[in-house]
C-alpha cells in the first residue's frame, strides 16, 4: 500500500474510534466563541454541523469563517439529500503566520439534523417535559443558526409536545395548570393555547369553591375583569355550544374560535353568577321568588332558570296554602296569576276556603257573614255568599247587616224568603286583583318584598319628587297598578295610592 493512501486510509479508520458526547462542540457554539480561537491554538476539539464546502484537503462549515484543512486528501462525502451534510471532525487550530486555521485529523459523516430530531424524541413512560423543552432548544438554536425553517418548524413542534404533556400530567390541579400556561408564554406557543389552560385552571376551581359564596363572588369579579365579553348580556351563545360546553367545557373551549371562546365566557360568568345567588340564598334562608328576581336582574338571559325557581316556590307555597294568612294568600294567588296558573291560583283559593270553611260555620252569624265575604273576594261566588247569607238570617232573623250584604247583592225579603230583585249589578272585585299585602303608605322595599318585581314601571319626574307607577299581573287578566312617591333627597318610596286596571282581553 502507498504511503498517501495509508495515510487516507488511517485518517477514514480513526473517525471509527468513539468521541465522548460531551466533548463535541456544535459549530454554532464554535463560531460563538470565536475570540477564544487564538488561546485554543493545538487544543485538541471534536466540532459538529454542517459543511457548506469541500475540497480535496479543505473544508468549510456554514457561517464559519476559519478553514479546516487536512494534510491528507479528505474521504468523499456521499449526500442523499441537499440537507445531508452534517460532520464531525476532530483535530486543532494551527496558525499559518498569523492566520489561524483548523487541522483536521478525523472526519466522519453524521445524521442530517433532522434525523437526529427524530432520533433525539423522548419516547416511554419516562420522558418528560423538560425532555421535549431540551430538544426544542437544540432545534431552535440551530435552526435560527442555518436560517432552516423546517428545523425551526420541529422546535414548535417539540415545545406543543412538551406543554401537552406537561399539561396531562397538571389536570386537575388549578395551581400546576397555571404554572402550564406561563410556561407557554415562555415557550412562546401563543395566546390561544394559554387561554385555553388558563380556562381549565378555572374549572378546576370551580370545583373547589362550589357552595363558598365568598370564594365563588371572587372568581365571579375575577371572570368579569379577564375574561372578554363576560358582562356583555347581548353576547350570547347559541343553545346548542352552551348545552355542548356544560357536558364537556374544556374539550369545548379547547375547539372553539375567538367569536365562539367570547360567547362561551359570557355561559360561564352566567353560570357562575346564579350558582352564586343560589349559594347565597341558601345561607340566607332566601325565597324562590327572590332568586328568581335576582337572576332576571342579574342574568337576563337566563328566564328559564329563574321561571323554574319561581315555580318550584309556587309549587312549594301551593303545598302549605292552608298555613298562609289572608295576606300571604293574596301574593300568592297574584303570583300564579302573572305566572299564567290561573287553575292553580282557584286551586289554592279552594284549599284555603276549605280549611277555614269548617271553622267559620260554627261562629254562627259572624262566621257566615265572614265566609260570605270571602267568597265573594277571593271568588266572587254570589251565589255561595247568597247562601250563606239566608242561613245566618235564618239563624238570626232580621239581622240588620245580614240583611244591608243581602241588599247590596241585589235581594229582598218577600215574605219568609230572600228574592233577588236586580240583576245588572257589577261584578264584585276579587281581591286577587287588590293584594291586602298592598297598603296605601308601605315602602317601595316592602311592596317589592310582598309583590315580587313589577311587570312595568313608569317614572315621571317632578322638582321634589319622582311619581312612579308598579303594575302588577297578567295583562290578559287581574292587574293592580301601585303609584309610588320618591323623595329626590333620600331616594325613599311610598305608596300614595292602588288601583284596579282593566283586562286587556
Amino acid at each position: 500500500m502507498s504511503h498517501p493512501l495509508r495515510l487516507v486510509s488511517a485518517l477514514v479508520v480513526a473517525l471509527s474510534s468513539p468521541v465522548p458526547v460531551d466533548a463535541v462542540v456544535s459549530i454554532e457554539d464554535f463560531v460563538k466563541d470565536r475570540k477564544k480561537w487564538p488561546s485554543q491554538v493545538g487544543l485538541r476539539q471534536a466540532i459538529e454541523g454542517r459543511y457548506s464546502v469541500t475540497g480535496r484537503t479543505l473544508l468549510r462549515f456554514h457561517n464559519c469563517r476559519l478553514d479546516f484543512r487536512s494534510t491528507q486528501p479528505l474521504p468523499k462525502l456521499l449526500r442523499r439529500s441537499p440537507r445531508d451534510v452534517n460532520v464531525l471532525v476532530i483535530g486543532r487550530i494551527r496558525r499559518d503566520g498569523s492566520t489561524l486555521y483548523f487541522r483536521i485529523e478525523r472526519i466522519t459523516k453524521q445524521d442530517d439534523d433532522l434525523k437526529l430530531f427524530e432520533r433525539r424524541r423522548p419516547t416511554g413512560p419516562k420522558a418528560k417535559p423538560a425532555d421535549w423543552f431540551q430538544l426544542a432548544d437544540w432545534s431552535s438554536r440551530r435552526g435560527r443558526f442555518y436560517k432552516d425553517v423546517e428545523l425551526q418548524e420541529k422546535a414548535s413542534e417539540a415545545n406543543r409536545l412538551g406543554v401537552a404533556l406537561a399539561r396531562r400530567r397538571a389536570a386537575g390541579d388549578a395551581k400546576l395548570l397555571r404554572e402550564v400556561a406561563r410556561m407557554v408564554v415562555t415557550r412562546a406557543i401563543g395566546n390561544r393555547l394559554q387561554r385555553a389552560v388558563e380556562h381549565e385552571a378555572l374549572r378546576v376551581e370551580l370545583k373547589s369553591v362550589r357552595g363558598k359564596p365568598p370564594a365563588l363572588a371572587a372568581m365571579r369579579d375575577r371572570i368579569a375583569r379577564g375574561w372578554p365579553g363576560a358582562e356583555d348580556t347581548k353576547n350570547r351563545a347559541e343553545r346548542s355550544l352552551a348545552v355542548r360546553y356544560r357536558e364537556e367545557p374544556v374539550a369545548i373551549y379547547n375547539a372553539a374560535d375567538e367569536a365562539d371562546r367570547r360567547r362561551l365566557h359570557r355561559v360561564l360568568y352566567a353560570d357562575l353568577a346564579i350558582r352564586l345567588i343560589i349559594a347565597e340564598a341558601r345561607e340566607a334562608g332566601t325565597s324562590g321568588y327572590k332568586v328568581a328576581e335576582l337572576i332576571r336582574q342579574q342574568v337576563p338571559e337566563a328566564s328559564a332558570e329563574a321561571s323554574q325557581f319561581e315555580r318550584m316556590a309556587l309549587d312549594s307555597d301551593l303545598e302549605r296554602v292552608a298555613e298562609m294568612g289572608r295576606s300571604e294568600l293574596d301574593r300568592l294567588v297574584a303570583r300564579l296569576h302573572t305566572a299564567k296558573r290561573a287553575t292553580d291560583a282557584d286551586l289554592a283559593i279552594d284549599r284555603w276556603l276549605g280549611i277555614r270553611r269548617e271553622r267559620l260555620l260554627t261562629q254562627g252569624v259572624a262566621g257566615r257573614l265572614r265566609l260570605a265575604d270571602l267568597v265573594l273576594s277571593l271568588k266572587n261566588d254570589r251565589s255561595t255568599a247568597v247562601s250563606m247569607l239566608v242561613e245566618a238570617d235564618r239563624l238570626k232573623p232580621d239581622d240588620p247587616e245580614v240583611a244591608e250584604r243581602l241588599g247590596q247583592l241585589g235581594y229582598a225579603r218577600q215574605g219568609k224568603k230572600w228574592v233577588q230583585v236586580r240583576k245588572d249589578l257589577p261584578a264584585a272585585p276579587r281581591r286577587v286583583a287588590m293584594p291586602t299585602g298592598v297598603r296605601v303608605g308601605m315602602s317601595g322595599k316592602q311592596l317589592m318584598a310582598a309583590m315580587g318585581t313589577p311587570r312595568r314601571v313608569s317614572r315621571l319626574a317632578a322638582k321634589r319628587v319622582i311619581s312612579e307607577i308598579w303594575v302588577y299581573g297578567d295583562p290578559g287578566g287581574s292587574r293592580i297598578a301601585v303609584h309610588l312617591v320618591r323623595s329626590r333627597d333620600d331616594g325613599t318610596a311610598a305608596v300614595r295610592d292602588i288601583s284596579q286596571l282593566p283586562s286587556r282581553r
